[in-house]
């Protein structure tokens, strides 16, 4: 039985060592691993769309507005102390653009790509057709104007899409 690095038997027998052993195995390739890294700010926007409720209170406003002064922040920090600031994408609302700008523009200098997540948060289900395209032109309008080039990433709020969505997307040049 092989041991751990503490020394002890672990009972688990490499399942291929015979094989490997008579050469059996050629040409294995190296699996490089990638990973997604992303950010939702929603900071107040959760509140005020898919996460609207009558029992909503000042409190709940309150961390929404720690988010988008504080936590977006701290949050930029560790990624550019662990060297990865400019490899995350935000997905932003347009109501946290508006409402955070001089946050948002320390995330756009990261260098970080940003992403459409809607305006206030809301549903795609929440909406009409129309107030669906409305909503989407504005938040492109909104990040274009921030970064200097329109966004090609989209995250709905709650993952909630539907078919409109999606030609809606296509059509707007979105490729994800």
């Amino acid at each position: 039985m092989p041991e751990t690095q503490n020394g002890q038997r672990s009972g688990i027998e490499d399942p291929l060592k015979d094989m490997k052993i008579r050469g059996e195995i050629k040409n294995q390739r190296k699996h490089r691993v990638r990973v997604a890294l992303s950010v939702d700010f929603d900071a107040i926007s959760a509140h005020l769309g898919t996460g609207k409720h009558p029992d909503n209170n000042m409190s709940d406003y309150s961390q929404g507005i720690f988010a988008g002064k504080v936590g977006a922040l701290r949050l930029l920090r560790l990624f550019k102390k662990l060297g990865i600031a400019d490899k995350m994408t935000w997905f932003i609302p347009g109501h946290s653009i508006e409402t955070f700008p001089a946050e948002v523009k320390q995330i756009v200098q990261s260098g970080c790509e940003i992403g459409l997540h809607g305006y206030s948060h809301e549903g795609a289900h929440q909406m009409t057709e129309e107030q669906e395209s409305d909503v989407l032109r504005k938040c492109i309008h909104l990040a274009t104007e921030l970064t200097g080039k329109k966004p090609i990433g989209y995250r709905a709020p709650l993952y909630q899409i539907r078919e409109t969505t999606i030609s809606l997307l296509e059509k707007n040049g979105f490729e994800y």
